[in-house]
């Protein structure tokens, strides 16, 4: 089902907030495997596919023993690399080859547990960092969310302007007061950007609330599956919204959001809850709107799309998705569009 996009075995993907793995297991899917997560003897999260070798029961309904997960069907204990360590009723050995969890390649970075999604990989670099997060000057919050709709739409949502007079009338912009305006999308070898030039303050309340004095945007998508608005002010970044999309089945992704901006410890008290506030509801309104697309995409046998000018990105992530970065596919020239938001 996931191998439309074999780009994403080459990667890593979050799974969950390290402050989630406590004294229980986790139970979380990656391109449509189920996986359990929990922390190994030595207090660092392993994950293992959720499958015990015996019998085949989800060792994430099972508990916790020393850092080893029991299945709940028979007893058996398995170590944060997959081996089985205990057998209850064995007389002998426990720990044969045959017996192993499989198991994924897991890293702690920033505050979040990453996998790997290639099997039986463990890869020579590591997750792709996040931007600002410890800088200082900044205040942030992090949040966590289940989108119902397939990667390349859920991707595109968020880079789409096109949409927010409609779905996010007053709160990102407004429909009655468009303006002309240049986009110019740039192509990487491992993603593509827009910058939208001579935009201004929007005209939704959140810019009237935090937008005064934006001058430039950046929409971005990188592979894997990262989804990145930059507003500038003079040159400085004055706020990145990250979101990274994690696969878990095919209309169903686990968004991780980190929200930075540039703020006077101050200030950032008062600000941050408001912008928290704000940036869920625009959230449920493209949850709505994602999941009443998919919904009737897929009683019709999949997707038809239509483009036009205005659908800068949406060609560009699905190319990259299927394909990945490739030497065939040179960055392009710069390619500018004009268009009214």
């Amino acid at each position: 089902m996931m191998n439309t996009y074999p780009e994403l075995y080459k990667h890593w993907f979050i799974l969950c907030q390290s402050r989630q793995l406590r004294g229980r297991p986790l139970q979380r899917s990656l391109l449509g495997v189920p996986l359990v997560l929990f922390r190994s003897a030595d207090g660092q999260p392993a994950a293992l596919v959720d499958r015990c070798p015996h019998r085949n029961a989800p060792l994430s309904s099972g508990r916790m023993n020393d850092g080893r997960i029991v299945c709940p069907y028979h007893g058996w204990q398995f170590g944060g690399g997959g081996q089985c360590q205990a057998v209850p009723g064995l007389v002998g050995e426990a720990g044969h080859p045959a017996r192993k969890a499989e198991a994924r390649a897991v890293v702690v970075l920033d505050g979040f547990v990453w996998a790997y999604a290639g099997a039986g990989e463990v890869p020579a670099t590591g997750p792709r960092r996040f931007d600002f997060l410890n800088q200082k000057g900044t205040a942030r919050f992090v949040g966590e969310a289940v989108v119902n709709a397939a990667l390349p739409d859920v991707l595109e949502n968020f880079l789409d302007g096109a949409h927010t007079h409609f779905v996010h009338a007053g709160l990102i912009r407004a429909e009655g007061k468009r303006k002309e305006m240049t986009a110019i999308v740039r192509r990487r070898h491992d993603g593509v950007e827009a910058e939208y030039l001579d935009e201004g303050q929007q005209s939704g309340l959140i810019a009237k609330l935090f937008g005064a004095d934006i001058d430039d945007v950046f929409g971005r998508f990188i592979l894997p599956s990262v989804a990145q608005l930059e507003y500038r002010a003079r040159g400085q970044t004055k706020m990145l919204i990250t979101l990274y999309f994690t696969p878990q089945e095919e209309y169903s992704q686990r968004l991780f959001a980190v929200v930075v901006g540039r703020a006077p410890q101050w200030a950032a008290w008062l600000a941050v809850p408001v912008i928290k506030l704000l940036f869920w509801q625009a959230l449920r309104q493209d949850q709505a709107i994602l999941e009443l697309q998919t919904r009737n995409m897929r009683s019709f046998g999949g997707p038809q799309y239509v483009y036009t000018e205005l659908d800068v990105l949406g060609a560009h992530i699905l190319r990259l998705l299927k394909h990945g970065p490739s030497a065939e596919f040179e960055p392009m020239p710069e390619q500018r569009l004009k268009m009214m938001m």
